[in-house]
């Protein structure tokens, strides 16, 4: 089917699968979060997270939420460029934070809903603004490797300064690790979806199979032990971040995707990522002082009664 359809089409289409992954993925984050944050460990970061998060019944909901999410995050990388599909992932966070909010009691303010604003205006006129064209559908298994082994670096790198300091930095430590390697994973994610429908049971042979294995466990369990060290405010903006800046810039020079680099559209194009990243950190300010407030009025102690 994706073959007889025309650029443009499978363009519309990418986007359409990618927001469908974006709400998925958000559902899983809120349910994932709150399952992990429940979860107690004598150590910063438990390598067996996820092994006893998935005994869990809420934890194994966001599960499905993940899978379903992942493949129709795998439909949109295959019909469309990673420079069409990744800017609309951090639609997630806004949905996730909603969400959140509503799971709380609690809405968004009009200054979150203006920050939200400003990420999916952000992420449209970025569209519209770069015109992503060219590039190839799959790339070198050497290419993806060298980005597979720097996924696993920054993961690692994560893990040692989370060892140590306030929850709300070794979380911002561990989504960056997360976020890095969403971003190589969503790479890998394109060329193995490409190849399975090529290769079909061939696959098995292809190394970047397994490079997508390993990065994509990797990142499950950096980001389940961010949830549970601190909340999804603090664990997840970062993340969502990182992930399409990765994965555009693997589309730039790995798929040697191409955007419209006249000196107007660059302006435009820099504005706009400046604008959905503001966005998203004023989000992710707004919901961490709602939750400060929540918790020091948690720890007050009641007026002795009259």
């Amino acid at each position: 089917m994706a073959r007889s359809l025309t650029g443009v089409d499978r363009q519309a289409l990418a986007i359409a699968f990618a927001l469908a992954g974006a709400l998925s993925y958000a559902i899983a984050s809120v349910t994932q979060q709150r399952a992990a944050a429940a979860m107690t460990s004598g150590r910063a970061f438990d390598l067996a997270l996820v092994a006893r998060l998935i005994r869990t019944r809420p934890w194994l909901i966001g599960l499905i939420a993940v899978v379903a999410g992942y493949v129709l995050q795998a439909v949109a990388l295959d019909l469309g460029r990673l420079l069409v599909v990744e800017p609309v992932f951090p639609v997630g966070l806004l949905l996730a934070l909603l969400l959140a909010a509503r799971a709380d009691g609690r809405s968004l303010r009009l200054p979150e809903w203006m920050a939200g604003i400003a990420v999916v205006g952000g992420l449209v006129v970025f569209l519209i603004a770069a015109e992503p064209s060219g590039g190839h559908r799959t790339a070198p298994a050497s290419s993806l490797a060298l980005t597979a082994a720097g996924a696993i670096v920054v993961g690692v790198l994560g893990w040692l300064v989370s060892l140590k300091g306030a929850p709300s930095r070794r979380a911002l430590a561990l989504s960056v690790g997360g976020g890095v390697g969403a971003g190589v994973t969503d790479a890998l994610t394109k060329s193995v979806a490409t190849l399975v429908g090529s290769l079909r049971f061939a696959i098995f042979g292809d190394v970047r199979l397994y490079l997508l294995a390993v990065v994509g466990l990797l990142t499950l369990t950096v980001q389940q032990n961010a949830y549970r060290t601190a909340g999804l405010a603090a664990s997840l903006p970062a993340f969502v971040v990182l992930e399409p800046v990765v994965g555009s810039l693997l589309g730039l020079f790995v798929y040697h995707e191409g955007v419209g680099d006249s000196p107007v559209q660059i302006v435009i194009e820099v504005l706009a990522v400046l604008s959905a990243v503001w966005g998203i950190a004023r989000l992710a300010k707004s919901v961490n002082m709602e939750l400060a407030a929540v918790g020091a009025m948690a720890t007050t102690p009641a007026e002795p009664a009259a």
